[in-house]
């Protein structure tokens, strides 16, 4: 079995992997300039990112600030949790990376959390939010909490307006009172699957 990376069949192999949606955004090359990209940002981000595994929110920052407008377009945080998905799904594929147990019950997927909480919610809140929202809400309260792990409760009203500020940064205007919607409804999913683990 080839257990060498080659980043072009590395991107072959994603831009088959990933969306329909996001297989017309972006060509086999653009995803390999992506791949690059995103090795770049391991190369340069903290040592102690690794213990708590990729910051998503960093890395897609990362990309969109270094991106050449001209190759490619602008990354979302759930395009760049997809492309990683399916690059391990690549090196798994190679040999390089160690098959995940499809069976493992203590691992949720930020794309079936997101999907989750978003039937979840209210009709007016999906309305006024896409998938894409949703999974951006659902990173930054990942980054706050991961961020406040020392202290011992974390402030609610504290996060919300952590979440809105960072959501504003990113071009998404949301209420506290949206942002409390989606964090119940994450609750209720999570509590429904009796689990705790995404990976933003």
């Amino acid at each position: 079995m080839e257990n060498n990376y080659n980043e072009t069949d590395a991107a072959i192999f994603i831009h088959r992997y990933i969306s329909a949606q996001m297989q017309q955004k972006y060509t086999v090359e653009q995803i390999e300039y992506l791949l690059e990209l995103v090795y770049e940002y391991y190369e340069t981000a903290d040592d102690d990112e690794n213990s708590i595994g990729v910051n998503i929110m960093k890395m897609t920052s990362y990309i969109n600030q270094n991106i050449n407008a001209t190759v490619c377009s602008p990354i979302k945080y759930r395009e760049a949790i997809m492309i990683l998905d399916a690059d391990n799904a690549y090196m798994e594929s190679i040999g390089i990376l160690e098959e995940e147990n499809s069976d493992d019950d203590d691992n949720v997927h930020i794309e079936d959390v997101s999907n989750g909480v978003y039937s979840l919610l209210p009709q007016n809140v999906r309305n006024r939010y896409d998938i894409d929202d949703i999974v951006t809400v659902l990173c930054i309260e990942y980054n706050y909490i991961v961020n406040t792990l020392d202290n011992e409760d974390i402030d609610e009203d504290e996060m919300c307006e952590y979440i809105q500020q960072n959501a504003a940064d990113s071009g998404i205007e949301i209420s506290i009172d949206d942002i409390q919607d989606i964090l119940n409804a994450e609750l209720s999913f999570l509590y429904d699957n009796d689990n705790t683990d995404d990976n933003c």
